[in-house]
Order: structure tokens, then C-alpha cells, then sequence
């Protein structure tokens, strides 16, 4: 009678168990379709660069930084650019939180399909992630859009739409705006920027991306208001 009560009770355990994981396989399902790994703002940004595209070259082991008048603090940044020239040992992205072009972080790329972020103080530059591969960066000459969403001092990094990584950096909660390139050997690299666009609003954490509520329209930059 007990191995029968026991055997009874282990078969409702295991039952219980695989409903547990069909009904998270399903509500994984959901939250993916809805959006959850890839959070992009529905409505156009609160304020977008004007004068784009814009052409931004660097010579030979030098990085050029191109700050774009735009403070923020809590924000998602979205930048959409695509290399022109230069070998594929090269990188560009998005500069955000930038005190000046010598002291900021950068969200970057490379045309061989690498990404790190980078804090760059003077002379002194820390990966906050180091340079790895990711899957989903385009190489060679196609474009590639990057964003990342600032809430206080996490940050979340996507690229084209892809959940890459998650920083927890509390130096400097404010900042600038900004395009990044750099040749990390011989040869130039010229990157053309296509979009950047920012959204302003209340931007809330969350495990692998953030949503945006309300609207707050920024002040304007020196490329243009929103």
C-alpha cells in the first residue's frame, strides 16, 4: 500500500513539474513575441540628429569622438551607421554620458564582427565589456544599428534589435551624446552615420531591456530640436 501512495505521489510530482515547464516555455513564447527581448520604442524619438548622414573618418591608430549637444541622464540612444572604408580591424558606435571627447563610454563595434563597451577617461580606458563576438553584428560594410537604455547606473546594449549585454556603471549619471570610430591599425576608417535618435522619457530596468512611458520632449541639441 505505501509503494503504491508513494509511486501515486512521485507520477502527480513529475506531472507537476512538466506542466511548470510547458506553461514558462509558453510564457517565453509570449513575452518574445511581445517585444521582451528586444524593447524598441514604438513611437518616433523625442529628439533625432539633424545633418545626417554625416561622414566621420579616423586616421591611422587614432579614435575621433563627435559629441552632438545633447545631455542626458536616463535615456535610450539609438544610433544606425554603416563603415565606407578601411580594413576590418576597425570600430564605431555610440558615445552617451560624455563629459568631453576625452572622457565618456562608448558602445562599439567592429567591422569583423565584435562589440565592447569602453570608458575612456584621458589616456586611461576601461572595458566595462570586453571585446567578444556577438552573432548578430553585420560585418563588413553593412550597416548596424546600436542602442542602449540608461536607467540610473544600468545600462542595457543591443544590437540590430539584439539583447548583447547588461552594465552596471555608476560613474558619471549624465552626459553627452556622441559618434565613435576608431583604426586600431594601418589604414583609415571612414563610418557614415545614418540616424540617431533619442527618447527622453522615464525609462524603467528590467531584466533584458527597458520600456518607455510618457512623453518628455528634451531641449534641443545643436543639430536640431526633436
Amino acid at each position: 500500500m505505501n509503494d503504491k501512495t508513494n509511486d501515486k505521489w512521485l507520477w502527480r510530482g513529475v506531472l507537476g513539474l512538466m506542466a511548470l515547464a510547458v506553461a514558462s516555455s509558453l510564457a517565453l513564447i509570449v513575452a518574445l513575441a511581445l517585444g521582451w527581448n528586444s524593447p524598441r520604442p514604438t513611437r518616433p524619438p523625442d529628439w533625432q540628429a539633424r545633418g545626417l548622414p554625416v561622414d566621420v573618418e579616423a586616421t591611422s591608430n587614432d579614435s575621433v569622438v563627435t559629441l552632438l549637444g545633447h545631455p542626458s541622464n536616463d535615456f535610450i540612444l539609438e544610433v544606425e551607421a554603416v563603415p565606407l572604408s578601411g580594413p576590418d580591424l576597425d570600430g564605431y558606435g555610440l558615445v552617451y554620458r560624455a563629459q568631453d571627447g576625452a572622457h565618456y563610454t562608448a558602445f562599439a563595434i567592429g567591422s569583423d564582427g565584435y562589440y565592447a563597451v569602453l570608458r575612456v577617461a584621458g589616456d586611461e580606458e576601461t572595458a566595462l565589456v570586453a571585446w567578444q563576438q556577438f552573432p548578430h553584428v553585420h560585418r563588413g560594410q553593412q550597416p548596424n544599428r546600436l542602442r542602449v537604455a540608461c536607467a540610473g547606473p544600468t545600462c542595457h546594449f543591443y544590437v540590430n534589435d539584439e539583447y548583447a549585454t547588461t552594465v552596471e556603471d555608476d560613474t558619471g549619471l549624465t552626459g553627452d551624446v556622441g559618434l565613435w570610430v576608431r583604426s586600431f591599425g594601418d589604414g583609415d576608417v571612414a563610418v557614415q552615420f545614418l540616424n540617431v535618435g533619442v527618447w527622453m522619457d522615464k525609462v524603467k530596468s528590467c531584466l533584458t531591456g527597458c520600456t518607455v512611458r510618457g512623453i518628455l520632449l528634451p531641449s534641443p541639441g545643436v543639430f536640431g530640436g526633436a
